[in-house]
């Protein structure tokens, strides 16, 4: 962001953000040969996609001047699933070896980001653009993951079990499960 301002309109709450267009249309680019890069923002479980400026520019409302629109990039959709779910799957590693030390917060907070990841790999296969992770979870099709998040056992045998359950519910193939083993 290069300024912005948190207003109210009215009763209405708006997020008012500023961009340099010539970063966006930089990482625009990069966004149509496939890459991208996630940045830790907070906030974010799983980072923001460099490509949410794209998404941005794709949802934006022009004010002044011309915008040119902004396509889910072809070469975005082949590659970003691909990435995430590496992510998603080292995410899940993760957990379970702080499910093993019996280290809630840390399995939960692994966990919750390969939910994240998994989410972005889904709603970028659909080439569908999201700004931001505030609905994240249900636009892809996994809000039922809430409930197991609602049922996080404390004993460190049964906690391991639990992320295999996160993983099975995210449709992780078993040999991707435990990828570093």
């Amino acid at each position: 962001m290069n300024g912005g301002a948190w207003l109210r309109c009215g009763g209405e709450k708006v997020d008012v953000l500023l961009r340099d267009l010539d970063v966006v249309e930089h990482w625009t680019r990069r966004a149509e040969d496939g890459e991208f890069d996630r940045d830790a923002l907070l906030g974010y479980l799983a980072g923001i996609p460099t490509y949410s400026l794209t998404a941005e520019l794709a949802s934006c409302r022009t004010l002044h001047g011309v915008i040119p629109g902004a396509p889910f990039p072809p070469k975005l959709i082949d590659a970003a699933p691909l990435r995430w779910r590496f992510c998603r799957s080292l995410s899940l590693d993760y957990a379970r070896m702080h499910a093993r030390r019996g280290n809630l917060a840390g399995t939960t907070g692994q966990a919750a980001a390969a939910v994240m990841e998994e989410a972005h790999a889904i709603v970028c296969e659909r080439s569908q653009w999201v700004c931001n992770e505030k609905r994240l979870v249900e636009t892809a099709g996994l809000g039922r993951l809430h409930a197991l998040f609602a049922q996080v056992p404390t004993e460190s045998a049964s906690l391991v079990q639990w992320v295999d359950r996160v993983a099975d519910q995210l449709g992780v193939p078993r040999d991707e499960i435990t990828p570093w083993k």
